[in-house]
């Protein structure tokens, strides 16, 4: 059995500090009990698909690169690095980013010219903390699981990984960028991480698809008394209101073209002005935006800046659709008949059949999340008895493909045709996914020659570049 490797990634513009630590890392692991495995790379691009792609365990970053600080890639890999140590290197020991990084997450830094001796002492103490914190999640107790967390139900590896990913980023001051189909649950997301890291600070909600667009800029920015017709008083906007907490953009692909580059300043500058003011008010909220529309889809169509696209894009969460993590709808299921049952003491119903619970776990889901709870709370409203039966389900259920008990009737070849394109899709979706668009990886992951590969992704439109890890 191969032994557990120690996995480092050493990430300095430098050749000559790549080299040096590269050197000092593998001589002083060279004897150790696991062996060592070391990427070294020089340009923050490759840094984050490094770290996308793969799992380290200690992750080295210069604290000044060209064109991205140290820091964004130390917020990039706290999002993105399966809960790496980070320490950085640094030529200046009382740089206000060295301070700032530990407050952040970083584990410590070490500060140039440093010996050898200095940099394989704080490695190692990294490393030391990186497995005491793996060992404490392995035997820790679930009921420990902070309380904001525990709305996010579900043990499927998708919300694991989506749990892990919220507690890490709760308490950052970096934007997010939510990602996912309708009634994935963006909402819930965005209270949960706000709950999490700032809970006693305010946190309000501009929904950009519910409000008409000639009122964004005034519900936004506040306005002053008289600045347009009706505005008979002053008035704060959100960002003002939302004061040093969470500020949830939600469905931000519908904000109007034309605002977006007040938006956009507002984000870079840290500042706004009212409607019809000239007093710049401070901006000290985290933005969560959320999305269930391709945002670089946006961008390509020219409905959405891309500048803008990439400001709020600091850290992206994707949610994972339902039929993705069919192993969570029964406790789903349950919850919500509970909460059914919490609203409506009066009613019969007191559990949901193996039968129909087995329907439910097929289904697709189309509506996701959203659409499972209003399947409940509607079977338990109309069920007569103390069970919700099969017979209790809306049809689209009771007879889609693959429920059981329902045979789907045609031709053979044309069925099995349209089954084998929903596979091929979904398969090199996942495959692009996991390679963070990498072909090359793709191919040797998949074992399908390049060549074929590129046919299948043309047929099933899928690009590439759209599963990148972005630039800085």
């Amino acid at each position: 059995m191969a032994r557990e490797e120690t996995r480092i990634l050493v990430v300095d513009d430098e050749p000559d500090m790549l080299r040096i630590c590269s050197d000092v890392l593998k001589t002083e692991f060279r004897s150790s009990k696991r062996p060592l495995h070391l990427e070294a790379v020089s340009r923050a691009v490759s840094a984050r698909e490094h770290i996308a792609r793969s799992t380290f365990d200690l992750v080295i970053l210069d604290i000044k690169m060209p064109g991205v600080s140290g820091l964004e890639l130390l917020h990039y890999a706290l999002g993105h690095g399966h809960d790496a140590a980070v320490v950085l290197i640094t030529a200046f020991p009382d740089c206000g980013d060295a301070v700032t990084a530990i407050k952040e997450g970083a584990f410590d830094y070490v500060v140039k010219p440093f010996t050898a001796g200095q940099l394989v002492e704080v490695c190692r103490k990294a490393l030391h903390d990186k497995r005491s914190r793996d060992l404490g999640q392995q035997i820790a107790d679930p009921v420990k699981t902070p309380e904001p967390l525990k709305a996010l139900l579900g043990d499927s590896a998708g919300m694991m990984k989506l749990r892990r990913l919220i507690s890490r980023i709760a308490s950052l001051n970096e934007n997010v960028v939510l990602l996912g189909e309708t009634g994935t649950g963006k909402g819930l997301v965005s209270r949960v991480t706000h709950e999490l890291g700032r809970k006693n600070r305010p946190m309000v909600t501009l929904d950009c698809g519910a409000i008409a667009p000639e009122l964004i800029e005034s519900a936004l920015f506040g306005h002053e008394k008289g600045s347009f017709t009706g505005a008979d008083r002053q008035r704060k906007g959100l960002l003002e209101v939302a004061e040093d907490g969470t500020f949830f953009l939600d469905e931000v692909s519908d904000f109007p073209r034309h605002l977006q580059s007040r938006l956009l300043r507002a984000l870079q500058e840290r500042e706004f002005v009212r409607v019809g003011g000239t007093e710049a008010k401070r901006m000290r909220a985290r933005v969560i935006a959320a999305s269930n529309r391709d945002l670089q889809g946006e961008v390509r169509n020219g409905r959405f800046r891309e500048d803008l696209y990439f400001r709020l894009k600091v850290i992206p969460v994707t949610i994972p659709p339902l039929r993705d993590r069919s192993d969570d709808i029964p406790l789903l299921a349950e919850a919500f008949l509970a909460r059914f049952l919490e609203l409506n003491p009066g009613s019969k119903v007191r559990r949901i059949s193996d039968e129909t619970m087995s329907r439910l776990v097929v289904y697709p889901w189309p509506g996701n999340v959203r659409e499972l709870g209003n399947v409940i709370r509607c079977t338990a409203a109309l069920s007569s008895g103390k069970e919700i039966l099969a017979r209790d389900l809306p049809d689209d259920i009771l007879l889609a493909p693959g429920t059981p008990g329902v045979t789907r009737s045609g031709d053979f070849n044309r069925l099995r045709a349209e089954w084998l394109s929903g596979f091929e899709e979904t398969y090199f979706r996942d495959l692009l996914e996991q390679t963070a668009g990498n072909v090359v990886q793709a191919a040797r992951a998949s074992g399908v020659p390049r060549p074929t590969l590129y046919r299948y992704l043309h047929k099933y439109g899928l690009e590439p570049a759209n599963f990148r890890v972005s630039n800085p």
